[in-house]
C-alpha cells in the first residue's frame, strides 16, 4: 500500500507483528524522491520493498499546463474530484504508472476524460490509499438544530512569483470570518492552483465528508489536491481567534489563510495587545523581499535589482559600458501587480541615459520618432502584461512624448543548467544572452546587445 501523507498531517496506524524469522520494512519517502528512511517491524529475515523510482517531473508539468485555461484557471474536464481519489500528477509517478509515458490527450478541448486515468488504484497493484477510505469508529455528528454558516474559499496562487492566497486577498487584507459559538460551520474549499495545499484549521478538529455519513473522520489538516473540492465541518465551541491556513510553510507566510474569530468573545489576557498582535501577523505577508545580479562581461555591466511584495515591485536595471560610445543608462519602474494571476503590472518610470555616438548621426525608432538615446532624463508610464510562453510585453510612454514597445523572456530553460534571454523593442535595440549556472549565486555568461555589441563575463547574483 501506499500513503501519501500531507506537510504536519498526522495519522494513527495499527500494524500487526508479522510472524517469527521475518521483518517487513515500512518505507517512508519524501515526495521529491531524494531520501528516504525505514522501519522494520518484526525480527528475522527482511522483506524490503522496492525503493520509489525518481519523478518523471516534466510529465507533471506537461499534465498540469495542458489543463490551464487561457486565463490562468484550471479545467477540472467535467470531472468531481475530491479526497485525493484522482490525482493529476499520476503521471509523474513511474511505480503506478510504468516507465514509459502514458498515452494520454492532453490538449481535452471540448472531450471529457476519463477519471481512471488519474485513478492510481485503476492504474497500479500498488493501493493508494485516500480521504474517502477514512472511516471514524465512533459517530461524530454535529448538533442537529443548530444554525449552519456555510463558507466557500478558492485557493488561489501565482506560480511564477510564489504568492500564494485565499481568494486571491492574503491574510493582511482580508477581514476576520465572524463565527457564532454554538453554530456549525461548514467551509467548501476549491483547489485553483497547480500545488497542493494542507489547509490547517487550529483550536478545532473538523469532519471531513466523505460519504461515511455519522462516522466521517475527524481530522485537523486536509491535504487539496489541484482542482479538487472539499467540505469539511465543524461546531464552533472553542472561544478565540484561530488561524485557518495552508501548513506549507512558503504558503503560509505569504498570505494563504484566515483568521476564525468568535463573536463577542471576552478579552484574551494572553494578548494584552491585541493591535501589535494583528500587526506582527500581518507583517508576513506585507513584507518587501530583495534580489540584485550583475553581469561582469567584457563589453560592461549589465545587472538588475528588484525590491517586491505580494503586490508591489521596485525595480531597476543598468546597462554600464566602458566608454562613451557604449554608453550608459539605467531604468526604475515602481508598479503594482493586478489580478489574480498577476500577469499585469502598470507603473511609472525614470530612464537616463548617455551616449555619445557622433554628432552627425541621427536614429529613429520604429515609429518615426527621433531616438533621444544620446542623452534621456524622461519620467514615464506604462504597463507590463505577461503574454503566454511567459514573455513580458511592456507598453511605456515618456514624457519627451516618445513610445516604446518592448517584448522580453528571461531564462528560458534550453538544459538542466543553461539558460536563454531573448529582448527585442521598438528603439531597435535587441539582446540575445546565455548563461551556465555553475552555483546557485554565480553563472558564467555570454550575451549579444545591439548597443554594446558581443560581451562574455560572470554573473553575480542574490
Amino acid at each position: 500500500d501506499r500513503l501519501i501523507i500531507a506537510v504536519s498531517e498526522t495519522y494513527d496506524i495499527v500494524v500487526t507483528i508479522p510472524a517469527d524469522k521475518t521483518a517487513y520494512e515500512f518505507l517512508a519517502t519524501p515526495e521529491d524522491r531524494t531520501k528516504s528512511t525505514s522501519l522494520y517491524i518484526g525480527s528475522g529475515i527482511k522483506q524490503l520493498v522496492a525503493p520509489l523510482p525518481k519523478l518523471k517531473y516534466f510529465e507533471g508539468m506537461k499534465m498540469m499546463n495542458g489543463m490551464m485555461k487561457m486565463n490562468g484557471d484550471l479545467d477540472d474536464m467535467g470531472m468531481s474530484m475530491s479526497l485525493n481519489k484522482m490525482d493529476m500528477n499520476v503521471v509523474m509517478y513511474p511505480e503506478i504508472t510504468g516507465e514509459t509515458k502514458p498515452k494520454t490527450n492532453t490538449k481535452m478541448e471540448g472531450m471529457k476524460m476519463d477519471a481512471e486515468q488519474y485513478n492510481a488504484n485503476a492504474l497500479s497493484d500498488i493501493t493508494t490509499l485516500n480521504y474517502a477510505m477514512l472511516k471514524s469508529p465512533i459517530k461524530t455528528t454535529l448538533p442537529e438544530n443548530a444554525p449552519v454558516k456555510e463558507l466557500k474559499f478558492e485557493l488561489t496562487g501565482n506560480m511564477n512569483r510564489y504568492v500564494w492566497s485565499l481568494d486571491n486577498k492574503v491574510v493582511s487584507e482580508a477581514d476576520k470570518i465572524l463565527i457564532k459559538k454554538g453554530e456549525n460551520v461548514r467551509i467548501v474549499l476549491h483547489n485553483n492552483s497547480m500545488m497542493r495545499h494542507p489547509m490547517h484549521l487550529h483550536g478545532h478538529d473538523f469532519r471531513v465528508l466523505n460519504g461515511q455519513g455519522e462516522f466521517a473522520p475527524l481530522k485537523n489538516v486536509i491535504d487539496i489536491m489541484p482542482m479538487e473540492t472539499d467540505t469539511l465541518e465543524f461546531n464552533a465551541n472553542v472561544d478565540g481567534d484561530w488561524f485557518f491556513h495552508c501548513h506549507i510553510l512558503y504558503h503560509m507566510m505569504s498570505g494563504m489563510g484566515r483568521v476564525f474569530t468568535y463573536e463577542n468573545q471576552p478579552a484574551n489576557p494572553e494578548i494584552p495587545n491585541p493591535k501589535l498582535a494583528q500587526r506582527k501577523l500581518f507583517a508576513d505577508d506585507r513584507k518587501f523581499h530583495f534580489m540584485a545580479e550583475n553581469d561582469f562581461a567584457t563589453n560592461g555591466n549589465d545587472g538588475e535589482a528588484m525590491y517586491q511584495s505580494t503586490r508591489w515591485s521596485i525595480g531597476t536595471e543598468w546597462r554600464l559600458g566602458y566608454n562613451d560610445m557604449h554608453g550608459y543608462e539605467t531604468e526604475t519602474h515602481i508598479g503594482r501587480y493586478i489580478g489574480k494571476m498577476q500577469w499585469l503590472m502598470p507603473f511609472i518610470g525614470f530612464d537616463w541615459r548617455y551616449r555619445r555616438m557622433g554628432e552627425d548621426m541621427q536614429e529613429r525608432n520604429l515609429f518615426g520618432q527621433n531616438n533621444t538615446k544620446d542623452k534621456r532624463a524622461v519620467v514615464s508610464l506604462g504597463v507590463n502584461y505577461t503574454l503566454p510562453m511567459l514573455i513580458v510585453a511592456q507598453a511605456e510612454v515618456f514624457t519627451d512624448g516618445k513610445v516604446r514597445l518592448q517584448f522580453e523572456r528571461k531564462d528560458i530553460p534550453v538544459s538542466k543548467r543553461l539558460r536563454m534571454s531573448l529582448m527585442w523593442n521598438t528603439d531597435k535595440e535587441y539582446m540575445a544572452g546565455l548563461r551556465y549556472i555553475i552555483t546557485r549565486w554565480g553563472s558564467l555568461s555570454s550575451h549579444y546587445d545591439s548597443d554594446m555589441g558581443f560581451g562574455a563575463g560572470f554573473i553575480l547574483n542574490y
